[in-house]
């Protein structure tokens, strides 16, 4: 590759530490190392008198067996350099490697050897340990701000700035997303390792792990039912087996493949290296501690973050099936950097931070994107935040975001509704700006004013979920909406939204319009710390860009967004596949309305392969977490405790006290659960083992 020199920034262009390099071959691998540009001896990036100026490196290039240039870092330079290599699939840049060069958006060239990497140069300092990462989609980073040397080519990637811009709020972001985790683990010193070969068949593996105590979830997985498992995809489900395989086989891979190979979980995609070597890699990477005979874990084996195994002797509380559906691959581009530097700060689920996201997204460029479809969809989502209790951080989440919008927004360009009363109410807030997102603490405060007999407000919201127009005529009244776009965002507790419902609501198919995220929040601090500026204004510079994006690809009038053949072949293959249930209801409408809301999100124009396979994880996901908290349209207080209890021990076995705690005894009245609880075991649907002194559901 002939090196272009006009383009190569001034600003480095301008530093004496440049030296040549020339490739040669170490341990069977090609390897580039420096040389003085002034006397074409050995350089090395921790002597500045093996340095050059630029001028000098480049005359060095008329020298035998050079074949190119670079340059240092150093501590008194303010550079940094980040080396992306395996960045391209098939000629074209990996997704990932594109995300990364739009979140940075500084000067990046191709690296020498074209077609397999990229160079990223940004001013800024490493905030602390940590320089190399592999990612999942085969991508490999190295970032560096001293004493190592970069290739510089000059083949600058058209689309990023010419010039190399400070990014150290931007760097702070990725290098806490990258190596946070990683430096945590190292202050905790090393884990322990696979365990010596067991003295275990394949058959004594399976029992034991049946009997661990969340082998209740080993059970469904073994048997192929990843939803009933509570996982919103069937590859999420595989990495959870192979977890527990890992856990159990000491760390063995060729063992989890052959027992993988046993199980219900097992399909034709398991054939595939890369599928198969990928996710057996992430289990032992993810798994903690193994299983070994002795050390007091033959009784059953606790359940890490992730769902695998670890060597603990408790019986910690089941799971819930809601709790392992979020599907964390999804969690890119502004939404998911914003979410996961805020749950950093807050005791709030990232999933609730994300959706709250984009939502609000949704809300600003509605009218600006749509599918390529006779159907224009608009990215418009109702969305609600469930948690399990009124601790779950739901008005945390939705009051976060929204400020998030709002300081970073001119006021004109939101319009949020913070409470509604009639579909007149509504109406009114409409007639300035034709764009408007309801905001809500309390999903019940709406749905009261909704079951006012004289009220149409419940199917004036409905209509214009799909709809832009609402008109109604009564003698007292004349309500007109014409051309308006509402977004829903509003919280609840799991149990509130339960038994809020009457059959009106289900009749009229209000609750699957709503896309429901279920989360639970644990206690991390006391206080929580302020955001730095410097991190907020990083997050707010990515919205805007994204907002210039979606400006700039509907400069001519409404974007409709095309989908790529593959991406086309992966959402038809799960529309088709959709079970017909009342769970499944307007999905594939919510499918519509994410493409291009998650495409744009990264800042693609096309819906990708990737982001169809993102969509349909979160498809997945919202079924599962439909089935989960299914409203219960029931006037007996009886049969609404007995429905309650059912769904709490569908998470496994639960104690008397526990049971209590989580079903709400001391609200639902002693009487009333003893009579439901009672029922239940009389009829043979749950059962109380003594031993255990734990209730579950009966087989």
């Amino acid at each position: 590759m002939e090196p272009n020199w006009n383009t190569i920034p001034e600003e480095l262009k301008a530093r004496p530490q440049w030296v040549a390099w020339r490739l040669v071959e170490r341990e069977g691998k090609p390897t580039k190392i420096p040389l003085d540009p002034k006397t074409g001896g050995p350089g090395k990036s921790n002597n500045p008198a093996t340095w050059g100026t630029f001028e000098q490196a480049v005359a060095a290039l008329k020298r035998n067996g050079v074949a190119g240039v670079g340059f240092v870092f150093s501590v008194d330079d303010p550079f940094v350099g980040i080396d992306l290599d395996h960045a391209f699939v098939d000629g074209q840049p990996r997704f990932c490697a594109k995300a990364l060069i739009e979140q940075l958006n500084t000067y990046t060239e191709n690296s020498p050897t074209q077609g397999k990497g990229f160079h990223i140069y940004l001013q800024g300092k490493l905030p602390g340990p940590g320089n190399k990462r592999k990612f999942k989609c085969g991508l490999e980073l190295e970032v560096y701000d001293r004493l190592r040397f970069l290739t510089v080519t000059g083949h600058h990637l058209p689309g990023t700035p010419t010039t190399v811009e400070d990014r150290q709020a931007k760097l702070d972001v990725l290098h806490r997303q990258l190596f946070d985790s990683i430096n945590k683990q190292k202050a905790q010193g090393p884990r322990s390792g696979p365990s010596p070969t067991l003295d275990l068949d394949d058959a004594e593996l399976i029992d034991k792990a049946h009997k661990a105590s969340n082998g209740w979830k080993f059970a469904r997985l073994w048997a192929g039912d990843w939803r009933g498992a509570g996982y919103a995809s069937h590859s999420e489900a595989d990495l959870a087996l192979c977890e527990i395989l890992a856990f159990w086989s000491g760390g063995d891979a060729a063992r989890i493949d052959r027992l993988f190979r046993q199980s219900g979980l097992y399909r034709e995609k398991w054939n595939r290296p890369d599928y198969r070597e990928r996710t057996i890699s992430r289990a032992l990477a993810q798994t903690t501690e193994f299983y070994t005979p002795g050390r007091g874990t033959d009784t059953g084996a606790g359940q890490n973050r992730n769902g695998g195994q670890t060597a603990q002797t408790t019986n910690p509380t089941p799971a819930t099936p809601h709790s392992l559906a979020w599907p964390q691959e999804i969690m890119a581009g502004a939404a998911g950097r914003f979410a996961k530097t805020y749950s950093e700060y807050l005791e709030t689920p990232p999933a609730f931070i994300f959706m709250n996201y984009l939502t609000f997204l949704g809300h600003l460029i509605s009218s600006r994107i749509t599918l390529k479809s006779e159907l224009k969809p608009q990215p418009r989502l109702f969305v609600i935040n469930l948690g399990e209790s009124a601790d779950d951080r739901k008005s945390t989440s939705i009051n976060a975001v929204s400020s998030f919008y709002r300081e970073t927004l001119a006021p004109e360009d939101l319009n949020i509704i913070f409470g509604v009363g009639s579909a007149e109410g509504l109406a009114r807030c409409f007639k300035k700006n034709n764009r408007g997102i309801l905001v809500l603490d309390e999903l019940k405060s709406l749905i009261q004013k909704m079951r006012i007999d004289a009220s149409v407000l419940l199917p004036c919201v409905n209509t214009l979920f799909e709809d832009k127009t609402f008109y109604s005529y009564t003698k007292k009244h004349e309500i007109e909406i014409d051309n308006a776009e509402l977004c829903l965002l509003a919280a609840s507790t799991l149990d509130t939204y339960s038994n809020m419902f009457n059959s009106t609501f289900l009749d009229i198919g209000f609750l699957n319009r709503l896309f429901i995220v279920i989360g639970n929040s644990e206690r991390k601090f006391s206080i929580p710390e302020t955001i730095p500026q410097t991190v907020k204004n990083s997050l707010r510079t990515d919205l805007t860009d994204v907002l210039a994006f979606v400006s700039k690809i509907s400069q001519n009038g409404p974007y409709a967004m095309p989908i790529h053949s593959t991406a086309l072949d992966i959402f038809d293959a799960w529309y088709f596949g959709l079970e017909k249930s009342v769970f499944a209801k307007r999905l594939d409408s919510y499918g519509h309305r994410l493409m291009p809301l998650l495409a744009v999100n990264e800042m693609l124009d096309i819906i990708t392969p990737e982001i169809a396979e993102k969509t349909v994880s979160l498809l997945n996901y919202q079924l599962a977490a439909r089935r989960y908290a299914d409203p219960i349209d029931a006037d007996n207080a009886i049969a609404r405790l007995e429905e309650r209890i059912r769904r709490l021990l569908a998470g496994g076995p639960l104690t008397k006290r526990e049971l209590e705690r989580k079903g709400n005894k001391t609200r639902a009245g002693s009487w009333a659960w003893e009579t439901a609880l009672n029922y239940l075991l009389r009829n043979g649907e749950a059962k109380f083992d003594r031993k255990t002194k734990s209730y579950a559901l009966a087989e």
